[in-house]
């Protein structure tokens, strides 16, 4: 029998939900922290999580947590996606036919599309930082949107002007 639960953990302005399934995180969401709840206590991971996201917010580097992800069910190219996410410094941006060139797919913008789409693991796997040409701010399917992909990207220090859309 699969064991699944949920719990989230709240920053200042930011807040992410685990979605346990037999000890793994199969999902995290993204939300805006006054939209969530925290049900204590919080499991380990997530304590160490919160502590994450509270670096995070401060603009401080965040060290998140090696969390048990549950990667089953991907592709092996969105699973080199995901990867590839990790090699995008903060306050800066890809496009997604610079992650497609990357990836060995240089006509696969819209592949990479799909797969930033489909990330399970969004802000620590942080495809918010890939971006449309010309640093478009395109789809965001994490809650919120392209609003809560500019605040992120606002909070990495993105810089304004340089992004076409990041504007307040």
């Amino acid at each position: 029998m699969n064991k699944t639960s949920s719990e989230w953990v709240r920053g200042g302005k930011f807040a992410l939900g685990l979605d346990w399934r037999d000890r793994l995180v199969r999902r995290i969401e993204v939300a805006w922290a006054g939209d969530v709840r925290e049900a204590g206590p919080l499991s380990e991971a997530a304590a160490e999580l919160q502590s994450a996201l509270l670096r995070y917010e401060a603009r401080q580097a965040p060290g998140w947590p090696d969390l048990p992800f549950d990667f089953s069910g991907m592709s092996g190219f969105q699973r080199a996606a995901l990867d590839e996410l990790r090699r995008i410094p903060s306050g800066t941006t890809r496009t997604y036919s610079e992650m497609a060139a990357l990836l060995g797919r240089p006509k696969g913008a819209q592949a990479v599309g799909r797969a930033m789409g489909a990330n399970p693991f969004p802000v620590l796997y942080p495809c918010h930082r890939v971006v449309g040409a010309n640093g478009a701010m395109t789809g965001f399917s994490a809650s919120g949107g392209i609003g809560m992909k500019k605040a992120l990207l606002r909070l990495e220090g993105a810089e304004q002007g340089l992004l076409p859309g990041l504007e307040e």
